[in-house]
């Protein structure tokens, strides 16, 4: 062969791998910027979006008015749900009766089992990987199914009550074990949810080893780490988790110490998780804080928090002032699917969200209220959001298939925003993948999540 063509072929084959390295480099997933396509810097801050409302400080519900709506959440007719865990309304597990029939916890685990091996579809994907991207066979599978402790359930339950004094996972299975959906996402579908420090519990059955209870809790039941529980009795478990004297975490974590110099850290407590309130002075603040002892069995002991500390005594007001400013401070906190590794996915976000304020929402916010306004797909683009800018912003929750956002209003340069935690992303005009998957906001003609998405917007007020 010529010795210039062999030339020429070498340098045809030198540019086609340049090319080729060069296009798999731009095809690699990239962060999104911290302001999305049409977000501008001043819509970052929180001020910006209250200075819109004229009405930001006005209470939208008094705390007698709240308690209606939360016992209307609670009494709203359920729904039945593909698994047992999650609870379509929250209850009140301080409330619920003595006994429970054994057959009935029988028939909730048998279901659970039975998804374990004849899973639904999530994603394409019918299996559940471990935390070494190994699919779970029947032999791994059968020794979870063992675990839960069928046989082990008597004819008649009698409740147990305890409360959380850590925040804690409620799993699915008696396992801290992922089950992840695909080896990419890390999606874990044995978690159902996470709940944070001073819920109540009411206590139906233990793992065959003992590491795990079986609980209902306000908003799911599951199996929780029993390191994680403490038990007493009901009137005890109610008189800490039920006082209206209480400090609340208003920052995204706050932390708790074991002495009043702030030297040794003991737990932290998350946004809008509660503790007794002992007293308050320029020193800090001093709380009830529960643990559990060797035996299992409740303790109380100090706890001290500093005075700079984003928390409040109380309940916040139930205004878009605060409703927003909570919100924010949620800004570029990355996403947890369904409260995975101490971190919160789309309704999670909103749910303390709005708890700060008093309110109960439950998992499925689209049902919280009767203020609904439903989209059935037939209007364009336009005629959207002509409809959604009538209706409330702030204090609006806008669901669809698979997600729900903070439906934030119309911004100055009149088109309409969402803020949400989204655990995806999108691809820019070139192709290339950016990744969100934080607490961010966006227009609403942006493709990350578009109006043409949610079909229900849900109002908080009675």
């Amino acid at each position: 062969m010529n010795k210039s063509i062999i030339v020429l072929l070498q340098v045809v084959i030198v540019l086609l791998m340049t090319s080729s390295i060069t296009a798999a480099q731009e095809s690699k997933p990239r962060h999104a910027p911290d302001a999305l396509p049409g977000v501008e810097a001043e819509m970052l801050k929180s001020e910006y979006w209250i200075g819109l409302h004229e009405d930001a400080d006005t209470v939208i519900m008094t705390p007698e008015e709240i308690e209606t709506f939360n016992n209307n959440v609670r009494n709203k007719k359920s729904e039945r749900i593909s698994y047992e865990g999650p609870l379509r309304n929250p209850i009140l597990p301080l409330d619920l009766p003595d006994r429970l029939p054994g057959d009935t916890l029988r028939v909730w685990l048998k279901s659970n089992i039975d998804k374990l091996f004849n899973p639904d579809d999530m994603w394409g994907s019918r299996d559940f990987y471990d935390g070494r991207n190994a699919i779970y066979n029947d032999a791994m599978k059968q020794t979870l199914a063992d675990a839960m402790n069928v046989s082990g359930i008597p004819g008649v339950i009698t409740r147990r009550f305890g409360i959380v004094v850590n925040h804690t996972d409620v799993r699915q299975y008696p396992t801290h074990v992922p089950g992840y959906s695909d080896t990419k996402t890390e999606l874990d579908r044995f978690q159902i949810t996470d709940l944070c420090i001073g819920n109540p519990v009411a206590i139906l059955h233990r793992s065959a080893d003992g590491d795990f209870l079986y609980v209902e809790s306000p908003i799911a039941r599951g199996w929780i780490d029993a390191c994680d529980i403490a038990i007493a009795d009901r009137g005890t478990i109610r008189e800490l988790a039920e006082t209206r004297k209480f400090l609340m975490a208003t920052g995204d974590k706050v932390p708790i110490y074991g002495d009043p110099s702030f030297e040794h850290f003991a737990r932290y407590f998350y946004l809008s998780a509660t503790i007794p309130l002992i007293g308050n002075d320029s020193a800090g603040y001093t709380v009830n804080m529960p643990y559990r002892k060797q035996d299992g069995s409740l303790g109380t002991v100090y706890g001290y928090v500093k005075p700079d500390a984003d928390v409040h005594i109380g309940h916040l007001p139930y205004t878009k002032r605060s409703v927003i400013t909570q919100m924010f401070k949620l800004l570029n906190t990355p996403y947890g699917w369904h409260g995975q590794d101490n971190k919160r996915d789309c309704v999670g976000t909103l749910r303390v969200v709005f708890r700060c304020c008093g309110l109960v929402t439950g998992r499925h916010m689209r049902d919280a209220s009767a203020h609904r306004v439903e989209f059935d797909g037939s209007l364009g683009a336009q005629e959207k959001m002509a409809a959604v800018a009538k209706i409330e912003p702030v204090i609006t929750a806008a669901s669809g298939p698979g997600h729900i956002v903070l439906y934030l209003g119309k911004a100055r340069n009149g088109m309409l925003y969402f803020m949400h935690q989204g655990g995806w992303g999108y691809k820019d005009e070139d192709g290339t993948h950016l990744i969100v998957n934080r607490v961010s906001i966006n227009p609403v003609n942006h493709v990350w999540y578009s109006i043409d998405k949610p079909n229900v917007f849900t109002t908080m007020r009675n």
